[in-house]
């Protein structure tokens, strides 16, 4: 079986569940601010598109998703996964680009203080929430789940304790591969590779294009704006709210105490933007989700870090975005060919 579906000769094919979801992701976009005026596609569109994947019965509704699945790179036959690329085996290639230097890696992505503060307490509740319960002297304790298995911050075990702060190699730009934001990446790393030189070992790799997360993530954002939290306007067995519930539960927030405090639409949406922005993180999602969104507030804010282990913030990165930039420019070579400049550019 593993030979029909990923030997060379059938190399990047796609099956029927995965042309279902690209069908719903393009649906989602076009339904989105920045292009819903000039597309029929409906947000209804969407959500329905998004369950006709997510009803098959081989994939099974909510059932679907496990604890599992905030790892899914672990393990090539994780059950969220349902499209991917080969595997390569023996490489060490993305952990020589992402460990910590006395890791003997480059430490070239840094997650920013802003994603750090995104996640929730381990109750739910957003860190600036009255009821959170956030203590800014211990920043990390008590958080959500996902922050620990997605960044290395201050203090963090990962293979060794990592310290950010006053290491002479990790620190906070101690030399020129150091964090410049006080956090290293560590979704997709594998600790078990080993880049001590003399005694380098990889492991295999693979990686995911399409996971039943997003699809679900998919159906709770257009459910939502299309009939509310807690609607099933088209009949599908699941609401925003009830995707949303599975998305947290399975992350680890149990029992979640904010949830129930979120009713609007509005309120709602703002939540599941934010599930998308920690659940499909480094994941080549990020960008387009604020373009397709229109949220010109979000292109232009200040990227964040901290030198002291999250106690206090930095400001590291101006990203000076023009209002017009929401849209990209048309290659010169197409622009020739006849079609219209995007404005401004």
């Amino acid at each position: 079986d593993y030979d029909k579906v990923y030997g060379v000769r059938f190399k990047n094919r796609m099956n029927g569940e995965a042309a279902l979801f690209l069908k719903a992701k393009l649906m989602l976009h076009a339904a989105s601010p920045a292009f819903s005026a000039t597309n029929v596609a409906t947000y209804d569109d969407a959500a329905n598109a998004a369950a006709a994947l997510l009803k098959l019965p081989g994939v099974g509704g909510l059932n679907k998703m496990t604890a599992t699945r905030n790892e899914y790179y672990l393990s090539i036959s994780d059950p969220d996964v349902l499209w991917r690329r080969n595997q390569s085996t023996n490489s060490s290639n993305l952990e020589a680009n992402n460990f910590p230097p006395s890791l003997y890696g480059s430490g070239q992505v840094n997650p920013s203080q802003n994603f750090v503060d995104a996640f929730p307490m381990k109750t739910g509740y957003p860190i600036l929430h009255g009821l959170s319960g956030f203590g800014a002297a211990t920043p990390y304790l008590n958080r959500d789940p996902r922050l620990a298995k997605y960044v290395i911050y201050n203090g963090a075990t990962f293979k060794n304790v990592i310290n950010t702060v006053s290491n002479p190699k990790d620190g906070f730009n101690a030399i020129e591969t150091s964090t410049r934001t006080g956090y290293y990446l560590k979704k997709h790393l594998l600790s078990t590779v080993n880049l001590t030189p003399g005694g380098i070992a990889g492991q295999t790799h693979f990686f995911t294009l399409m996971r039943y997360t997003e699809a679900f993530l998919m159906y709770a954002e257009a459910a939502n704006q299309a009939w509310g939290p807690d609607v099933d306007g088209g009949a599908n067995g699941f609401t925003a709210r009830s995707v949303v519930a599975k998305i947290r539960s399975t992350a680890g927030i149990t029992p979640d105490s904010y949830l129930p405090l979120v009713i609007t639409t509005k309120d709602m949406d703002d939540l599941i933007r934010n599930e998308r922005r920690l659940e499909l993180s480094f994941e080549g999602s990020r960008f387009w989700d604020i373009r397709r969104w229109n949220d010109l507030a979000t292109m232009k804010e200040m990227v964040k870090g901290t030198n002291d282990g999250g106690l206090t913030s930095l400001d590291i990165e101006n990203r000076a975005y023009k209002d017009y930039m929401i849209y990209g420019p048309v290659p010169d070579s197409e622009v020739k060919k006849g079609l219209i400049q995007n404005f401004g550019w």
